[in-house]
């Protein structure tokens, strides 16, 4: 015999629908937050929570189901998922208590997100970033990555987020990773919240995949500009309900072309709504764009308009173009690192180099745009789970990058935009660790290496190995004679031939 529920309907009872992806499950006492109030077909049989509305005992045949549940739902979801009944934290979670935010006067289950995800105590930007932004003022931050500005936008927006139906924030980002890091940072923080979800949208990832989620009604989206602009004129995404919108990495956005999508965007958006923007350079556009479409925002510095990395030791190599692989090979030997990011320019300079280092044995993976989606989401797992240790990216495909434990940035081919640098060495010394940066300069880089130095206001010091040769010694020339010019006679067919020997 089967209780019912309080909708009225049995619970033992399964009735056709669609099927639930993995890692979203209902809640026990079926509120309104989950889909139906019905269990999903994964989750019939499971006991429902003690004291429950709706108890029903639990077979002992349902504990193997239970178990092989939880382990599809620990599983990582592209563009984040639903509600698990029992999240479990983070390897550095924290207890409760020990969470400094709770001074903020946060909701209690997003303190116990906080403190899950090992939110100790709020970064510089997050602490002067949540005061203003808790009262509902618009905020325009300049912080480089790694300074935990994901959160400094993500608390706010999920402490004020609504029970209404439709998206209610939105973070618009320049690249896929970091659509699939800002989705995935919510889900972890709202993991207590009550069936709040959170989706990633962007180019690449099937569009019915999507439509699906949406269906699901998330209500925190993290998307790339086109693929958002591509919902917004079919139709299938509205922001009439928004309630935040966040720019994340605005300079990079404007870096990439973006700067029209940006504008169409703005311009879709509710008027009444909290705006966030934050980047790692306040540039003229950024200012700009800021004072358009922004209410008397509050503007929070976490550095001088010239950034500063000294969490960083920055060092730069001469070395002729000839040599930097046997350079490359030959700092990695010596510094040993843990995890090393090693930038190229192209996406060609990357295949190539990943080539010449898995030749000498060293563990490479290349990731660039080049690559399909699902190839690029299993090397950065890899990459994650050290499966291998060094990384050569190219400047977009690295954007987004969020691992902690990065101790290596090695700029084989430094870059052309000095912001691209700030960026690039952003990957190492993240939340307050050190990190180290090396990079190679050639005799036709001194230019960009100049460059940087200026948008830093430092001098980059240079480095080199005792006994390790990686330049060329100049040529002594012997002076000669110069060869005589050979003597040409023009026939009468018009033709030129050298003179004939006599």
């Amino acid at each position: 015999m089967t209780e019912e529920n309080p909708a009225g309907r049995s619970s033992g009872k399964r009735r056709r629908r669609r099927r639930r992806p993995a890692g979203a499950r209902p809640q026990a006492n079926g509120d309104a937050s989950s889909q139906d109030g019905e269990p999903s077909p994964t989750d019939e049989g499971r006991a429902t929570a003690p004291g429950s509305q709706g108890d029903t005992p639990a077979p002992s045949a349902a504990e193997p189901a239970e178990a092989a549940t939880d382990e599809a739902a620990a599983k990582p979801r592209r563009g984040g998922g639903g509600k698990r009944s029992e999240p479990e934290p983070d390897a550095n979670a924290i207890p409760v208590e020990d969470c400094a935010f709770a001074e903020y006067e946060l909701r209690d289950d997003l303190v116990k997100g906080l403190a899950a995800s090992g939110y100790h105590t709020p970064s510089p930007i997050q602490a002067k970033s949540l005061p203003h932004a808790l009262e509902g003022r618009d905020v325009v931050g300049q912080a480089r990555t790694g300074t935990g500005k994901t959160a400094a936008f993500l608390v706010p927006a999920l402490q004020m987020l609504s029970d209404k139906s439709g998206p209610r924030v939105l973070v618009v980002v320049p690249t896929r990773e970091l659509a699939m890091q800002v989705a995935g940072e919510a889900e972890r923080l709202s993991r207590h919240m009550g069936g709040v979800r959170s989706l990633a949208v962007y180019g690449g990832d099937p569009m019915k995949r999507q439509l699906d989620e949406l269906d699901r009604d998330p209500k925190v989206i993290a998307a790339t500009p086109g693929r958002l602009l591509d919902h917004l004129s079919r139709g299938t995404m509205k922001l009439h309900e928004l309630d935040m919108l966040v720019l994340d990495e605005a300079d990079r956005m404007f870096d990439l072309g973006f700067r029209e999508d940006i504008a169409k965007i703005m311009t879709r958006a509710p008027k009444r709504r909290q705006t966030m923007l934050y980047s790692a350079t306040l540039t003229e556009e950024v200012l700009n764009l800021a004072g358009r479409y922004m209410n008397d925002p509050v503007k929070v510095f976490l550095a001088p308009d010239k950034m500063t990395v000294d969490e960083v030791d920055q060092s730069a190599f001469r070395v002729d173009p000839q040599y930097k692989t046997r350079l490359l090979v030959e700092v990695l030997k010596r510094e040993r690192p843990e995890l090393s990011i090693i930038f190229t320019r192209t996406k060609i300079g990357a295949d190539k180099l990943a080539m010449r280092l898995q030749k000498k044995g060293l563990k490479a993976q290349e990731l660039h745009s080049g690559l399909h989606q699902k190839k690029r989401e299993r090397i950065l797992a890899d990459f994650k789970e050290r499966v291998f240790p060094y990384l050569i990216a190219t400047d977009v495909a690295a954007r987004g990058i969020d691992i902690p434990d990065v101790s290596h940035v090695i700029n084989y081919d430094i870059p052309e935009n000095p912001e691209d640098y700030v960026h690039r060495i952003g990957r190492t010394a993240r939340m307050g660790k050190t990190g180290r940066a090396v990079t190679f300069v050639t005799a036709d880089d001194g230019f960009f290496l100049t460059s940087i130095e200026k948008l830093i206001n430092k001098v980059v010091p240079p480095e080199s190995y005792d006994g390790f040769v990686c330049r060329d010694a100049p040529l002594v020339v012997e002076k000669k004679d110069p060869p005589k010019a050979a003597s040409y006679q023009k026939t009468l067919m018009g033709h030129i031939r050298k003179r004939p020997r006599r």
